[in-house]
């Protein structure tokens, strides 16, 4: 290999001076210092005693020497100065002592610990993210989301699916009456007993407002018949709903009842928002005709369409007609009826 020329030596010497502001040491065989020079106050090193032990005098040294190979490099060493430095020790073969230089490593130690705390941060972020989605969707869903693999083009496509919509009957009421604090810890009790079974269903929540809850099945691949993991879900969430009302009545508390309404039909489904904040959606008329459903609904009751009915597999025979005129809607529409069990009072 051939020398650099002068130039590039003479410039490499001066970065090397101006920005890492070498010091050096050398150490005889049993560990005493036998002279040093350099930048050693840059390094927060002050009056090193010839021929005392440098391990004695430079505890971030102590195991390193003698060093049993020809050269040695440690980078980022943390001093008893509070100072990082990296530690190049080579073996004088002659004299049999060995040289410590020690250069400057705050900047890269620096830069490492930025970009430390930058992966940090985004770990953190990351976490919080899938914490959010988790709850919201389900954890299936959320990794899904996360990974970019929901199976759902960004753009929007069209799909049959199944929508529900549940909601809690006269919580506006209650909610005016009431302390805030009694609200949300009431909303804290209902939210979870409408959630946990449609995730368990291989539904995905749309969205939370309030007391109300939008849920979508049959996006997700799955052998079972949406509706009916759509209804499976209402039975459920009406049966956690009575179990909390059963708690609350014993405890003197208000008593709560759940509306729920479902529709099967196309439906537009997509992701809506930015890369750092986006979230499933479907729109169309199935989407506000299971809203109203609900709205009609009485307490404790399943209200769901014609198609709906048509395509379940289970519990069909258990659903009574009724005929219900709904806003928006020029007819009357058939729907029908399901009160799966006895409400606790």
């Amino acid at each position: 290999m051939s020398q650099p020329p002068a130039i590039l030596t003479q410039y490499l010497m001066d970065v090397l001076l101006e920005e890492r502001h070498p010091a050096y040491l050398e150490v005889d065989e049993a560990g005493g210092l036998l002279r040093c020079g350099g930048a050693l106050g840059h390094h927060g090193i002050d009056s090193l005693q010839v021929g005392a032990p440098v391990e004695d005098q430079l505890p971030f040294l102590l195991g390193l020497l003698p060093c049993p190979d020809p050269r040695m490099v440690l980078s980022s060493v943390q001093t008893e100065q509070d100072r990082c430095v990296d530690v190049h020790i080579l073996q004088d073969a002659q004299s049999g002592s060995s040289w410590v230089i020690l250069l400057d490593a705050r900047s890269e130690h620096q830069q490492k610990q930025a970009m430390q705390q930058k992966g940090n941060e985004l770990s953190l972020r990351s976490q919080k993210q899938s914490r959010v989605l988790n709850s919201h969707l389900g954890k299936s869903v959320a990794q899904l989301l996360m990974e970019d693999s929901l199976p759902i083009r960004s753009s929007g496509e069209r799909r049959q699916a199944t929508i529900m919509f549940s909601d809690l009957r006269d919580f506006t009421p209650f909610s005016e009456r009431s302390p805030p604090e009694e609200v949300f810890a009431t909303l804290n009790q209902y939210i979870p007993a409408m959630l946990n079974p449609i995730q368990a269903h291989s539904g995905i929540v749309d969205k939370i407002a309030g007391d109300a809850v939008m849920a979508v099945f049959g996006v997700l691949g799955t052998l079972a018949s949406a509706p009916q993991l759509a209804v499976d879900t209402a039975i459920e969430i009406l049966r956690n709903v009575d179990r909390l009302n059963a708690q609350r009545a014993s405890q003197g508390q208000d008593y709560l009842e759940a509306g729920i309404g479902i529709a099967t039909g196309p439906v537009a489904v997509g992701l809506i928002g930015t890369r750092e904040r986006r979230g499933f959606s479907a729109i169309g008329h199935h989407v506000n005709f299971a809203s109203r459903l609900q709205g009609q609904a009485r307490p404790g009751e399943i209200l769901v369409d014609e198609e709906t009915h048509r395509l379940l597999t289970n519990d069909g025979q258990r659903f009574a007609e009724r005929t219900l005129t709904l806003k928006g809607l020029a007819a009357p529409v058939r729907v029908f009826s399901l009160f799966p069990h006895t409400r606790i009072r």
